[in-house]
């Protein structure tokens, strides 16, 4: 009886949850095609078939295990983040904060990889924060000159360094989104 093909959906996600654990585990830098193959009972050598680096079998795992997202629309920008940072925090079999560190790592070590995640992981996460902001500013909760790129890399560093903490999310939208909301409203 032979072993079920890395395409077929379950085997892809068992080899996908492999490599996002070696990755928290590991770093970047540590992480290689071997740690996988034996974590996942694969070949090297299908691994390399199917994914030619290392960048692009990380890339591929996380874009198959980002969160289901609806863009929101709760009225009110602290609202919309909470929203956004729940189903962000949905159960994850994986350490959040050491994959996050490990593609930072990555991402400065190798062009590709940083290419990679900008392309398909950042975009996924940041959309919905994006339009959130720019209905914000239209509202007259945000200024306009608030740079959306550092508010966003603010909100996503605090949510994933913070994520295993109880109530981070709360914290992040009561204790420094309003707050801060309130402060730009009476300017």
């Amino acid at each position: 009886m032979g072993r079920t093909p890395l395409d077929a959906p379950a085997r892809q996600q068992e080899v996908f949850s492999a490599v996002l654990h070696v990755l928290a585990e590991v770093g970047y830098a540590r992480f290689n095609m071997d740690l996988v193959a034996s974590r996942a009972r694969a070949s090297k050598a299908s691994l390399y078939q199917r994914w030619p680096s290392k960048a692009r079998l990380i890339t591929d795992a996380l874009k198959a295990n980002l969160p289901e997202l609806s863009q929101p629309d709760e009225g009110a920008f602290a609202d919309d983040v909470r929203v956004i940072m729940r189903a962000w925090s949905e159960p994850m079999p994986f350490d959040t904060a050491g994959i996050f560190l490990g593609l930072l790592e990555g991402s400065r070590q190798d062009a590709d990889l940083a290419c990679l995640r900008e392309e398909h992981i950042d975009r996924a996460y940041t959309e919905h924060l994006r339009v959130a902001i720019h209905r914000a500013k239209a509202r007259g909760e945000l200024p306009e000159r608030l740079d959306t790129d550092v508010l966003i890399t603010a909100l996503i560093s605090t949510f994933v360094l913070r994520s295993d903490e109880q109530g981070v999310i709360d914290s992040i939208v009561d204790g420094l989104l309003r707050p801060l909301i309130g402060t730009f409203r009476t300017k």
